[in-house]
C-alpha cells in the first residue's frame, strides 16, 4: 500500500482528521490545501487564515515600516512650518516697503517713546490707536485695524471707532497681538506666541530705527534712518526670527540684535536688559537677541529688499560660544571670534572686521 494515501485519501489530511481530530487536538491547517471524496467526486477544499507566525511577520514589516516613514513624515512637517513662516514674513517685508513708501523713504522705529527727543516734558509718543511708547509692529499697517486686541482699553459705550481722539482712553497694557501676520507656525509657546514684545520676530533695530536715547538725552540714537542709506538693500537683514534673552525663547524679542553691537550708530546696549535673562543664567551671555535658529538649525530672515532666506546664525555673521552652544555676543569691535555684521549694516560690510 502507498503510505502516501489511505482508502483514497492523502495521508497527512487522513492523519489530522480522522485521528488527531478524534483525539480530541485542535491543529490549525489554515491555508493547508486539501482534498476529500465524495462519491466519484474529488472536492479540494482550501481553508483561509493567518497562522501566528505569518500575523507575527505581518507586524514586524509594519512596524519597520513606520519606523522608517514617521522621522520623514515629521521632517516635512517641519519643513512646511519653515516654509509658511518665510511666508508669513514675507507679508511683514511687503508692509514695510509701503511704509517707506508713505514715510519719505524713512525706516519705522524699533520703539518710539518719545515723538521729540528734545522734549523737556518728557511726554511719551501715543499713536492712532492710543498706544503710548509703540513698538514696530503698530507702525505697519496690515488693513486690519490694531494689532493688538483692543478690547481691555475701549471706552466703555464701545461706540467710537479707532483713531478718534475726541474721547481719549487709558494706555494699552495687553501685548497680545491679534494680527497673525505675526505669528512664527513654529513658535507655539503659549506664553510668547502672540506677544507684541516677546514674540517670534525682531528687527534689525539699532542700523534701521534705533529711537532709544542712551548716547545722548537730547537726540535719538540712530533714527530716522533714510532708505538712501542702505547701500545693499539685498544683503542688510530687517526682520528675523527673533529669540529674546533666554537660552530657548525668551522675552524681549521684538529688538532684533545684529552679531556685534553698533556702537558706530550710537548703540550702548543690546535689546534685553540684564531683568530679561532667566534667574540662574549668565547676564553677558544671554543678555542680547540673536536670531533664533527655530527652524532645522536656521532662521528665516527679510531683508530690505524684500526677499527672504534661511541660514544658519554662523551665515548670520554670529560668534558660537562652543562651551555653551550658543550664539556669543560681542560688545567690543576688537574683540576676537568669527563675527561679523556684514548683513545688518546697510553696506554689506563691516568696516571693523579686519581678518582676510
Amino acid at each position: 500500500m502507498d503510505l502516501a494515501t489511505v482508502g483514497g485519501y492523502r495521508f497527512w489530511d487522513w492523519f489530522l482528521r480522522d485521528i488527531v481530530g478524534r483525539g480530541g487536538y485542535h491543529l490549525s491547517t489554515a491555508g493547508m490545501r486539501t482534498e476529500t471524496k465524495k462519491g466519484s467526486i474529488l472536492v479540494r477544499e482550501k481553508r483561509n487564515g493567518f497562522t501566528l507566525v505569518e500575523l507575527l511577520a505581518v507586524i514586524a514589516i509594519l512596524g519597520l515600516l513606520m519606523g522608517i516613514l514617521l522621522p520623514s513624515l515629521s521632517a516635512a512637517r517641519r519643513a512646511a512650518k519653515a516654509s509658511a513662516c518665510l511666508a508669513t514674513m514675507k507679508n511683514i517685508g511687503n508692509a514695510s516697503i509701503f511704509y517707506l513708501n508713505e514715510n519719505r523713504d524713512t525706516f519705522m522705529p524699533g520703539r518710539l517713546k518719545k515723538g521729540n527727543p528734545r522734549d523737556p516734558d518728557n511726554e511719551l509718543y501715543v499713536n492712532d490707536y492710543y498706544r503710548e511708547a509703540p513698538r514696530w509692529p503698530w507702525f505697519l499697517e496690515m488693513g486690519q485695524g490694531p494689532i493688538v486686541d483692543p478690547s481691555p482699553v475701549q471706552r466703555g459705550d464701545k461706540t467710537k471707532v479707532w483713531g478718534d481722539d475726541s474721547y481719549p482712553l487709558n494706555p494699552a497694557v495687553v501685548r497680545t497681538i491679534t494680527e497673525d501676520t505675526f505669528n512664527c507656525p513654529s513658535l507655539t509657546d503659549p506664553v510668547f506666541e502672540r506677544d507684541i514684545r516677546n514674540g517670534a520676530y525682531g528687527y534689525n533695530y539699532q542700523y534701521l530705527g534705533n529711537g532709544r536715547q542712551d548716547s545722548d538725552p537730547m537726540r535719538w540714537d540712530n533714527f530716522a534712518v533714510s532708505l538712501h542709506q542702505i547701500t545693499s538693500p539685498a544683503k542688510t537683514v530687517a526682520f528675523a526670527d527673533s529669540r529674546g534673552g533666554a537660552r530657548g525663547h525668551g522675552e524681549h524679542s521684538y529688538t532684533l540684535d545684529p552679531p556685534r553691537l553698533a556702537t558706530e550708530k550710537n548703540a550702548t546696549r543690546f535689546g534685553p536688559g540684564d531683568k530679561e535673562v532667566p534667574e540662574g543664567f549668565d547676564t553677558e551671555l544671554y543678555g542680547f537677541s540673536p536670531v533664533e535658529a527655530r527652524h532645522k538649525d536656521r532662521g528665516n530672515a527679510i531683508f530690505v529688499d524684500g526677499h527672504g532666506e534661511a541660514m544658519t546664525l554662523k551665515q548670520f555673521g554670529y560668534d558660537w560660544n562652543e562651551e555653551f552652544n550658543v550664539a556669543q555676543p560681542i560688545r567690543d569691535t576688537s574683540a576676537a571670534g568669527s563675527w561679523n555684521n556684514k548683513l545688518w549694516t546697510g553696506t554689506g560690510r563691516d568696516r571693523f572686521v579686519v581678518r582676510p
